[in-house]
């Protein structure tokens, strides 16, 4: 991803783009380096073994120092104060960033496996994080993933990425099945999400009659929402804008398909 980021900062400097460049450096930084990689990272270091912590932290600091050279132009003096602390940990010698050589992307090194790889955790965690708010449940509570893995090769990634994925998606275990009648009695009543060749789930004992009660309540409130919507989307009046009207058929088909989600999950409730 960094090799990525380099060559579309040199593309946003050759059009003369500097928001381009600005945005590139900032999603870089905040949505790929701190809230994913900082985050696996501490997993490797916490569980991995000598090896692999000496090869996490030598690339967390060389991913910083390069970073910091990357964003020098954008916002020059707190680069420069960081750059006199990193660079020498990353072995880098210089007495300055602003003479240090800019960043210059290395396609051959991009690596499309491993962006693949962190594409799915990414996927899985993110599936979790959505599971969490349909339940309802607290994003501190730490709850158990049964997943049913449709191929050996998604069972071997799961095995690997799971003490990952337990400290992303706030997980007490992830439990893998090979037989689809063993996870979906499991399973229960819980909302399942499939992802990939993957179909999980998260665990949790809870109050069936409680349970039909607050999803026919959401049953009644979507119902409501679309007969509210259907009018403003299905007719059309002048002189709505173009954009307004595709917004109100966007917020319907959103309202379906949540309602279609509501629906299946208060039917597997019996």
């Amino acid at each position: 991803m960094l090799q990525k980021a380099e060559a579309n900062v040199a593309q946003g400097f050759a059009d003369y783009r500097l928001d381009n460049v600005a945005n590139t450096i900032y999603d870089f930084a905040w949505n790929e380096f701190c809230d994913w990689y900082l985050e696996i990272a501490k997993v490797q270091i916490n569980t991995g073994g000598a090896a692999q912590q000496r090869a996490t932290r030598r690339t967390l600091i060389r991913t910083l120092e390069t970073l910091l050279r990357l964003a020098h132009p954008i916002t020059p003096f707190i680069t420069e104060e960081l750059w006199q602390k990193v660079a020498p940990v990353a072995g880098r010698e210089g007495p300055s960033i602003a003479i240090a050589a800019y960043p210059v992307s290395q396609p051959e090194r991009i690596d499309e496996a491993a962006i693949a790889h962190v594409t799915k955790l990414k996927q899985l965690v993110d599936a979790c994080r959505n599971l969490r708010g349909e339940m309802n449940v607290s994003p501190a509570t730490r709850l158990p993933l049964f997943v049913l893995a449709q191929t050996p090769a998604e069972g071997n990634f799961l095995k690997s990425s799971a003490p990952v994925l337990q400290a992303l998606a706030k997980l007490n275990e992830v439990r893998l099945f090979d037989d689809e009648a063993a996870w979906q009695a499991a399973a229960q009543a819980a909302p399942v999400a499939v992802v990939g060749e993957a179909r999980i789930c998260l665990h949790m004992e809870i109050d069936v009659a409680a349970e039909k009660l607050r999803l026919g309540k959401e049953v009644a409130r979507l119902e409501e929402q679309i007969g509210k919507s259907q009018p403003l989307a299905t007719r059309p009046l002048w002189p709505k804008p173009a954009a307004v009207l595709e917004q109100e058929r966007k917020r319907l088909a959103d309202f379906a398909d949540t309602l279609a989600k509501v629906r299946e999950q208060l039917g597997r409730l019996g």
